[in-house]
Parts: structure tokens; sequence; C-alpha cells
């Protein structure tokens, strides 16, 4: 996986998270340096989904909205 991608556009990858998942909190969506293996997991747990899915869904945020552009 390549974190880089989804670290340089996590402000809109968070801002999609928190629409679409209401249980999301500001804490869960935060990004902190060094701390991205527990971001995601913690991700994981409160969507209720895989790490497989959590990186497809992270990356068609970043699609759509390089899409959009």
């Amino acid at each position: 996986m390549n974190e880089t991608n989804i670290i340089k556009n996590w402000e809109n990858i968070k801002r999609r998270l928190k629409q679409n998942y209401q249980n999301l909190t500001e804490n869960d969506v935060t990004y902190i340096e060094g701390k991205e293996e527990a971001l995601f997991d913690n991700l994981q747990e409160k969507i209720g989904i895989s790490r497989k899915e959590l990186i497809f869904l992270l990356y068609l945020y970043i699609s759509e909205k390089t899409e959009k552009v």
C-alpha cells in the first residue's frame, strides 16, 4: 500500500469519512504522523470492514477528488 498518497489526501478523505460514517469522531479520523497503523486499525473497527476494503475505500475517495478537478 502506498500510504504517501493516502496521507497526502487525508483532509479530503477525512471529510468524506465523516460524511459517510456519522459514528466517527474527530479523534477517529485525526492523522498523527507515525500512527498510521493505529488509525487504520481503528477505522476498520469503527466502520466494520477489512483492511483491504478500507484501503479500497480510501483510494476511491482519492480518485473521486481527482476526477472532479
